[in-house]
């Protein structure tokens, strides 16, 4: 992360979108077979929704582009822990930065880790409101923020151009269902877990109204569906000397 402000590595879940049509003709099934992505996607929804709260580990690369037109490709990890309707821990590290988020309920605590500095905000007392709160007015996308989404397939076709179903793929050895959306701004490809529960298992991001076209790409692994999560997990664990700083609104960034 280069810039001087405390800000998570912007990286919404399922919040870019992509395709039907063309892309779909590379491994063409039958009328008879083809799954509808958005039922694909309402049932991903439905389960997370009803495991309740839920842990996920996520291995990530992305790109940045140099000013000399170059682009290159950083490695990170998270561990994300969510307590529906008000608790969220995040554990965010990359090549470049390593971030804490904490939220319980009633305020967002972010700590950067390398300079042991953190900021607080009164957060609302929903993860959806919270999180849309913290993009608009601190221009602050928490690590798959998506994810957490009470209503996937909502916060999907909010951005979604056109829908598309591209067969059985593989993902880390196992079988997942790969969808792709067209968005305004970005396109997304998504694999959902074939056999068992439908869990998201890998996702790719195209910005492609950036110069480059950058991608995100997160492989969603170790679910732990119903897990007991004890209070303190929310509550911000924060080393002994860290300074606190004020979090900026979008409008003095």
């Amino acid at each position: 992360m280069r810039t001087p402000r405390i800000c998570l590595h912007a990286i919404p879940l399922l919040m870019a979108l992509l395709l039907t049509g063309p892309l779909a003709a590379q491994t063409p099934p039958t009328e008879a077979t083809t799954p509808s992505p958005e039922q694909l996607i309402r049932e991903m929804s439905d389960a997370l929704k009803k495991a309740g709260n839920f842990q996920v580990h996520a291995e990530i690369n992305f790109d940045q582009v140099l000013v000399s037109g170059q682009k290159i490709q950083y490695a990170g990890a998270a561990d994300i822990v969510v307590r529906p309707p008000n608790g969220v821990f995040i554990d965010y590290r990359d090549d470049l930065s390593a971030k804490r988020f904490w939220y319980d309920g009633k305020q967002g605590t972010l700590l950067d880790i390398v300079h042991e500095k953190y900021s607080q905000a009164p957060l609302p007392d929903t993860i959806d409101a919270a999180r849309d709160l913290l993009r608009t007015e601190y221009d602050l996308s928490l690590p798959l923020a998506d994810l957490v989404s009470s209503n996937h397939l909502e916060t999907i076709s909010a951005r979604a151009i056109s829908w598309g179903y591209l067969g059985v793929h593989d993902v880390e050895g196992t079988p997942a269902n790969h969808i792709a959306i067209v968005g305004k701004n970005a396109d997304l490809q998504l694999w959902i877990q074939k056999k068992g529960e439908p869990l998201p298992l890998k996702m790719v991001i195209t910005y492609k109204n950036q110069s480059m076209s950058p991608q995100y790409q997160a492989v969603l692994m170790d679910w732990k569906l119903g897990a007991a999560v004890s209070d303190a997990t929310f509550q911000p664990n924060l080393p002994k000397n860290a300074q606190q700083v004020k979090l900026l609104s979008a409008e003095n960034q």
